[in-house]
């Protein structure tokens, strides 16, 4: 058995036992692909039953204040063509959620605090097949193989709940952009600004040190502001203390704030949904990578030298957000569901500079299958046109199909085909030579505990 396979196996263990310790007894890439399970059932039937091992007290536990969950998601993969050759990957996380309601365990009317673990497992599929895309064919991949604290943060609300004041190590993703994950490839998944600007805007399951204010203007409008700390030390994966411990980095200081404002409508009745508006600023003064440099000089004044400023401009972004139900077919959650996601970029410092989803999914594919799903997609991803590369002024073009099976009420598998158009922008791989479209056929697997 793998290290990997140790780790997780360790990391399980101990989210398991520490449940039982609780009680006797919420996030695949940024945001679970499912709704939380629902009500533990009085009969406790195995396959109906929303946890694994049972409810284990959780119910109880919930009623006292204290909520917690353990979740596997898993992503197997496999190219069928396109890229350099065919092969597979699997990649996946374990994470585990605690919330504490201080209501009800301190008497603090609106008090909440969160915490959450992940740890990540696996290999990157478009690496291991030579996939030259903007965007992984397997999400769930990626920020490192290492166990990280993507929440630890403590909640006020205020006013009869319409202000609410948040502050902790959070994920940018928490908070605002698109949230759901019901997508393999990453194109259609958790925060937009964050596939196309990696290197700054951190998803899940990173964190930073940061503030959030969210407040509701009207019953359905609230407008939220956050001040992130924008320090690239919190991607390592060799120091513990830098990505686990709730301490700012040591090793360098912050490189500036990322401050992102957002509006949004959230619609309430049968036909409900969430439309958001906004935009970011970070105060760092980088370009990404494989864009031409420009530097900017103040001409210096009674005989002082020029001074350099090198790109100290910032960088900032808009996007919107749509998510809304079109259709009510049954007395749960079935029915249609759409969402359209836009995002552009700072072009002078982005070297992907807009991306584009949208997709539908539709609950209770069959009458005798009222949890069943269906999924379908397609995006694009924008390279910039002054980038120094063979694919400048290129659009990846991915287009995604699932069928979701709710095998167990504690288990559910998405059986899922992508075809890539246009890898990289236009299919060019790192030493200049043009590839084919790629074809990835895959298994989504999430298991709560």
């Amino acid at each position: 058995m793998s290290y990997r396979s140790v780790t997780s196996l360790r990391a399980c263990g101990m989210g398991i036992v520490l449940s039982a310790l609780l009680g006797g007894g919420a996030y695949a890439a940024d945001l679970p692909t499912k709704a939380p399970p629902v009500p533990y059932a009085a009969a406790d039937d195995f396959w109906t039953r929303p946890y694994l091992f049972g409810d284990l007290g959780r119910t109880r536990l919930k009623e006292q204040g204290i909520e917690i969950g353990l979740t596997l998601g898993d992503e197997a993969v496999g190219n069928v063509s396109g890229g350099d050759r065919n092969t597979a990957a699997n990649a996946g996380q374990l994470w585990f959620g605690a919330k504490l309601d201080l209501a009800k365990l301190a008497g603090i009317p609106g008090g909440t605090v969160g915490l959450t673990l992940v740890d990540r497992f696996g290999k990157n599929l478009n690496t291991e097949a030579g996939i030259p895309a903007l965007q992984l064919t397997n999400e769930v991949f990626g920020r490192g193989n290492i166990l990280r604290l993507t929440q630890l943060y403590y909640s006020q609300k205020l006013f009869d709940d319409r202000l609410e004041l948040k502050g902790g190590r959070l994920p940018v993703g928490s908070d605002f952009f698109f949230g759901l994950c019901e997508f393999i490839n990453l194109t259609f998944c958790g925060g937009q600004p964050g596939n196309i600007q990696g290197g700054y805007i951190y998803n899940w399951p990173v964190s930073q040190w940061a503030g959030v204010v969210h407040y509701k203007i009207a019953p359905e409008f609230t407008i939220s502001v956050g001040v992130y700390d924008a320090n690239p030390n919190y991607l390592t994966t060799s120091e513990p203390s830098t990505y686990f411990l709730p301490g700012v980095p040591s090793s360098s200081p912050a490189s500036g704030v990322l401050v992102p404002v957002e509006l949004v409508w959230a619609p309430s009745g049968p036909l409900n949904g969430t439309w958001r508006i906004g935009g970011w600023y970070d105060s760092a003064s980088t370009i990404d990578g494989g864009l031409p440099g420009i530097v900017a000089t103040i001409p210096g004044i009674g005989g002082v030298p020029d001074q350099n400023l090198g790109d100290q401009r910032g960088r900032y972004g808009v996007y919107e957000s749509i998510l809304q139900r079109l259709t009510v077919d049954g007395p749960k959650a079935q029915g249609w569901y759409t969402f359209l996601n836009t995002t552009v970029a700072d072009h002078r410092t982005s070297f992907q500079d807009y991306q584009i989803a949208w997709g539908v999914k539709h609950t209770g594919t069959f009458a005798w299958r009222p949890d069943d799903e269906v999924g379908f997609a397609v995006g694009t991803t924008h390279v910039n046109s002054a980038a120094l590369s063979p694919n400048a002024g290129g659009n990846e073009v991915p287009i995604e199909a699932w069928y979701g099976w709710q095998a167990t009420g504690w288990m559910n598998l998405k059986f899922d085909a992508q075809y890539v158009i246009n890898p990289g922008g236009r299919g060019y791989n790192a030493a200049g030579v043009k590839t084919s479209n790629a074809v990835v056929l895959g298994m989504r697997t999430e298991i709560h505990f």
